[in-house]
């Protein structure tokens, strides 16, 4: 299931931030892929470090890791980049579903100014930058003190909200929930549980039970439950043995099956085909 943005407005808004708290800004997509950001051109530090392969290649991972670490969290976080800027990230939320991310991008502290600038200059000739080319490249990267880095990371945090109430972004194939049924009726062969779900629609356990509470009247796995039954009711009228019906609808013990369907209909799965095929 993926993301989409629109990335008309959503442009507008990065800017309007920028001009407000002067730090760049990234948005990436729930695939970690790169959606928009301002300013567009990066700055002269990062090009040289992306100018090589392995610069670019450490670039993508260490994007790809902020955004795992951030739908793990599901909250900001601050951390340094493996050219050693600090930046700040937030996952962008919708029912407790992930769309995608934030990132307040390429900062410096002023805490500890010439430590970090050394650092990241050892970190960048490990990529093939010269240091007087880093040291150069450095000079002219956003400095911010730690509080105002928190505030930043608050305000982006804001932002993100702010993004899902305007649907900036929004699913691509619509309600999360409509997503959801569609995925469980399609695997119903599958094993399915809680942990599934959540790991299939990046939501926690708490707000995978308040979705489907909300969408379907029930517990997840009590849904679960509802649309193997319903399955079967459906594939006992075809011409298959009841066996292998209780494998279509993910029973791996067809005497469990055959209990869990009388609970549910009053009647075995053999006396509901023939109850069904005689009318």
């Amino acid at each position: 299931m993926n993301s989409v943005f629109d990335v008309q407005n959503l442009d507008r808004l990065l800017q309007d931030f920028y001009a407000i708290v002067k730090i760049r800004i990234a948005i990436f997509d729930n695939a970690f892929r790169l959606v928009s950001e301002y300013p567009k051109s990066a700055p002269k530090y990062c090009a040289l470090i992306r100018s090589t392969k392995r610069g670019e290649e450490g670039c993508r991972r260490c994007d790809e890791a902020a955004c795992m670490r951030a739908m793990k969290l599901r909250a900001p976080h601050i951390y340094t980049c493996h050219a050693g800027l600090t930046e700040a990230i937030t996952p962008i939320q919708m029912g407790g579903s992930i769309l995608g991310y934030a990132v307040l991008a390429h900062m410096l502290p002023a805490e500890d100014y010439n430590a970090v600038t050394q650092r990241a200059c050892i970190l960048a000739e490990k990529y093939g930058v010269l240091k007087e080319k880093s040291v150069a490249a450095l000079s002219s990267i956003t400095v911010k003190t730690a509080a105002e880095m928190d505030a930043g990371m608050r305000i982006l945090d804001a932002v993100a909200s702010y993004m899902y109430i305007k649907n900036f972004a929004v699913w691509k194939n619509g309600d999360i929930a409509a997503e959801m049924e569609k995925y469980i009726k399609n695997n119903l062969q599958q094993p399915l549980s809680s942990e599934v779900l959540c790991k299939q629609f990046n939501l926690s356990r708490s707000n995978l039970y308040r979705l489907s509470l909300k969408a379907f009247g029930m517990g997840i796995m009590q849904y679960i439950g509802y649309c193997r039954i319903e399955k079967a009711k459906e594939l006992l009228l075809e011409n298959k043995s009841v066996s292998q019906i209780s494998d279509e609808c993910g029973y791996t013990e067809y005497n469990y099956f055959c209990k869990v369907f009388k609970t549910a209909t009053g009647l075995s799965p053999s006396a509901y085909r023939k109850a069904k095929t005689d009318k």
